[in-house]
């Protein structure tokens, strides 16, 4: 998924490596709402349930959106007059597409209400969902409240581009704050997030705290270097770590199925510092040496955000439709279903190849015109 600029140099070579994870982290996310829906639909086990963990692509989204972040916004860091550049190429890496997919989407809602939950119709809600605040519910297209918190970031990053003396403190201070939040819901026997203000959780969420050891693994990328050996190894324990952790969350602790606190802070505190890992060891060992991937896997990275953006509805109406169809048998399904997953990422594909690159040069041109 790409919520930062995919092409990052050092000494004129892209980290393909960690396009290609970006790629496996959307297939993940892809399989694991198939598992869900599956489930939700037929109550039925797809794949015997083994991608459950899938959605722990996006606590290595948040990683990886940080380091990336930390590399291209460097050389903002003390020049104000760069902020209003900064914030439009965020903007624009964002905004168009995903604007395009939501407006496809919201007919919809008005057409077959029984579709939503409700509020989809609501204009404020519309609003609000185009322009990624956060609100008590998702947002119309659900899976971009990950866009939510992603923005967020953006601006209190703007802060440190504008005064890093008092942007890094303010930053700093709500690291802090944010791991007190979290240390007093653990406290509270995981209540507090389930009672306080839907904002407050969103300011203190650890998916914060994930994009900030994204940004320092960034941070120690650009001042050091490591060994093959020792970043490969890195590699190799997050890797290994981040798909145990998910089998024994699949097939013994049972946190996937949870929506309580404790759930999150396992995914928390296992995939995110597997991710946290895996992207240090991928991003030294390829500074170190040229490596050869895959050609597809990093035409998957490269469409990650079409991906993720696009793949829930189209899953949503393809198992809606085996439903109407009256599809029987677990063997069917599923065999149904793993086309329909490879199907939805080939759309992603498509998309990405004829319509994002496309649209982010229109929207560029354009307002850099009005702009000049």
């Amino acid at each position: 998924m790409q919520y930062a600029p995919k092409v990052i140099q050092q000494s004129s070579q892209k980290l393909e490596l960690l396009e290609a994870f970006r790629g496996i982290a959307a297939l993940l996310i892809v399989v694991f709402h198939a598992t869900d829906l599956f489930n939700l639909k037929f109550n039925q086990r797809f794949l015997l349930s083994v991608f459950e963990f899938g959605d722990a692509g996006v606590d290595f989204f948040f990683v990886l959106s940080g380091f990336f972040l930390a590399l291209s916004g460097a050389s903002y860091i003390g020049n104000s007059g760069k902020a209003k550049d900064f914030l439009f190429k965020r903007c624009l890496r964002i905004y168009p597409v995903y604007w395009l997919i939501s407006l496809c989407i919201i007919p919809i809602y008005f057409l077959v209400p029984s579709f939503g939950k409700g509020y989809e119709t609501d204009i404020g809600v519309i609003l609000k969902s185009l322009l990624l605040i956060p609100q008590a519910h998702p947002p119309i297209l659900s899976v971009a409240w990950f866009l939510s918190h992603l923005v967020f970031f953006y601006l209190a990053f703007l802060l440190i581009i504008l005064s890093p003396k008092i942007g890094y403190k303010l930053v700093l201070a709500g690291l802090w704050l944010s791991v007190l939040y979290s240390l007093i819901d653990i406290l509270s026997g995981f209540q507090l997030r389930n009672n306080i203000h839907f904002f407050i959780d969103f300011i203190f969420s650890y998916y914060t705290l994930e994009f900030a050891a994204g940004c320092w693994v960034g941070h120690l990328f650009k001042k050091r270097q490591l060994t093959v050996s020792r970043s490969r190894l890195l590699l190799v324990i997050g890797c290994l770590s981040f798909v145990g952790f998910g089998l024994l969350d699949v097939y013994v602790f049972h946190t996937s199925s949870e929506t309580s606190s404790i759930a999150h802070y396992y995914e928390f505190i296992t995939y995110g510092l597997s991710s946290v890992l895996i992207v240090a060891g991928a991003a030294f060992l390829e500074k170190r040496r040229r490596l050869s991937v895959n050609k597809g896997l990093l035409t998957l990275g490269a469409a990650s955000f079409s991906i993720y953006l696009t793949h829930y509805p189209i899953l949503s109406v393809f198992t809606k439709a085996m439903e109407v169809v009256g599809i029987t048998g677990l063997g069917l399904r599923t065999l149904v279903m793993v086309s329909m997953c490879v199907v939805t990422v080939l759309i992603g594909c498509v998309l990405h190849l004829s319509l994002e690159k496309k649209l982010i040069l229109l929207f560029r041109d354009r307002l850099t015109y009005k702009r000049a």
